[in-house]
């Protein structure tokens, strides 16, 4: 083990979920009564020690003998954010005054989710405090789930820090063991358990809530602090020159003890501090005025900028030239010569147009023939107008037979979930059915996702859909399968008849 220190703290990382909001007791509460409903066991402690990323926390449960893990996910994350849209969401008490401590401390705090970024930023939005933070990143920019050190190691890329400048405020088991293999600080807040003993030992301190993790922070430095002024002679009351009297002396008596040096040149810096702060009337000190923060935005997130005022007075109307005449086009009048030319001209084409058009008699079965088989063209080619027509007719058909479908449903509930003899037959059928639809939509989504990378594949297209829930989902596929299905059924019709047609033209 590698021991932990909140001293020189350069950046936080801080979960989204279980830390700065309850999702994840939303999640598993949505999973337990998920879970009884169908009759399957799974325990907080299950759910606990699954909690990696989106892809892998619902990864060999249970959930997958009723459900596979992508359809649940999507399931859930669809109805909660719905569920927290409507009731609103607040993050963890403490969690503002300490975000407000670290930004006094010129410390930046970057956001992690075991979900997708977008959904990360959307939380943040609706409890407005979006832009308190400086770096969001959800698992769905990285490919490796926790413990995987992945996702911690491309935030303290971003910023250029150190793991042991570091601090990660955790509240699960995979990101302790993520933070201990990088050599991370840890301070270990509570969510869905109590901190058990791998947790307090992988974690400098463990806390109930962000209050204690703010005094942690406060408090915890000064008391080794006092400890070590104790043991080097230093004390609150003595003057520069008393103290750097005593930082001499060990430094001249420990001349090769770096360890020692260092504790010494903190333990000198903490009371020099105090000496040069002015205090006021109230006991408290002046806050040192702050360089403005580095803030990370995405690339749709509107960001408010100071106006810019530009200079273009009197050099642009300086350098403009007076505005010229606009040159026009005219068109002159035609001469008498020209007139007479136009008319004797005009004067042929009226007359071919009244003149009607011989046909030599030889020409005559010729040209009927030809006639006939123009009207013959016209009558069997599709306008518009008759395909606007089918594929209202198409859409209207698919609509009616799922609508029928429903009502069917509702109004044999009982019948269908306690699976009475035709009731039984008609489920296997559907879900037989569906099973098809899936299959041919699963082919395609992700065949072009093969060949067209930026397209989603299917798992992705039922996660990302926002718009349905998921028997929205199933019924939107069943829609448009139904719309492809009588769309090729109508073609083949219309290739027989035409060649029907053509059969009895050409006899």
């Amino acid at each position: 083990m590698y021991k932990q220190s909140i001293e020189n703290i350069q950046l936080v990382i801080i979960p989204l979920d279980g830390t700065i909001f309850d999702l994840n007791r939303y999640r598993y509460n949505y999973t337990h009564h998920f879970c009884e409903s169908h009759k399957l066991q799974y325990s907080l402690d299950d759910f606990y020690h699954h909690l990696s990323n989106m892809y892998d926390m619902y990864h060999n449960t249970p959930i997958q003998q009723v459900m596979s893990e992508g359809l649940f996910n999507a399931k859930i994350e669809r109805e909660m954010l719905q569920y927290l849209t409507y009731k609103g969401l607040k993050p963890k008490e403490g969690f503002l005054e300490l975000v407000e401590y670290l930004h006094q401390k010129n410390i930046p705090v970057a956001i992690i989710s075991t979900h997708r970024s977008k959904d990360a930023k959307k939380y943040l939005s609706m409890a407005n405090i979006v832009r308190k933070v400086d770096y969001i990143i959800g698992s769905d920019m990285i490919s490796m789930p926790l413990p995987s050190t992945e996702i911690l190691e491309n935030v303290i890329e971003h910023f250029q820090i150190k793991p042991e400048n570091t601090l990660v405020i955790s509240s699960f088991e995979a990101l302790n063991k993520a933070s201990n293999r990088l050599h991370m600080n840890v301070i270990f807040c509570e969510d869905l358990k109590s901190a058990g003993t791998y947790e307090k030992e992988t974690s400098y301190q463990t806390c109930h809530n962000f209050f204690e993790v703010f005094n942690t922070l406060l408090f915890d430095r000064y008391n080794e602090i006092d400890m070590y002024s104790a043991l080097l002679g230093m004390n609150k009351h003595m003057s520069k020159k008393e103290l750097d009297q005593v930082k001499d002396k060990w430094e001249n008596d420990y001349p090769d003890d770096s360890q020692l040096n260092q504790i010494v040149h903190q333990t000198y810096a903490y009371h020099l501090s105090h000496l040069n702060e002015p205090v006021v009337k109230d006991g408290s000190v002046y806050m040192q005025k702050t360089h403005p923060r580095k803030t990370f935005h995405f690339d749709d997130e509107e960001v408010e900028q100071e106006p810019e005022i530009s200079i273009q007075t009197q050099e642009t109307t300086s350098n403009e030239k007076p505005d010229e005449p606009m040159k026009t086009k005219t068109f002159s009048a035609l001469n008498a010569q020209e007139e007479e030319e136009l008319t004797a001209l005009l004067s042929q084409i009226n007359y071919k147009k009244k003149s009607p058009p011989v046909i030599e008699t030889e020409d005559e079965e010729f040209t009927n023939l030809s006639e006939d088989e123009e009207e013959w063209d016209e009558e069997s080619s599709f306008s518009w107008l008759d395909i606007i027509f089918n594929l209202i007719y198409i859409i209207a058909t698919s609509f009616l037979i799922i609508f029928i479908g429903i009502i069917v449903y509702i109004a044999f509930i009982p019948q269908f979930e306690n699976q009475e003899h035709i009731f039984h037959i008609l489920t296997l059928i559907f879900q037989g059915y569906y099973a098809m639809v899936e299959s041919c939509f699963r082919v395609f989504f992700n065949s072009l996702h093969t060949l067209i990378p930026m397209i989603p594949d299917y798992q992705n297209y039922l996660i990302h859909n926002q718009m349905f829930s998921l028997d929205g989902v199933q019924l939107f596929n069943i829609f448009i399968f139904q719309i492809i299905l009588i769309s090729f059924i109508k073609i083949i019709i219309y290739i027989l008849r035409r060649d029907s047609d053509n059969e009895n033209h050409t006899s």
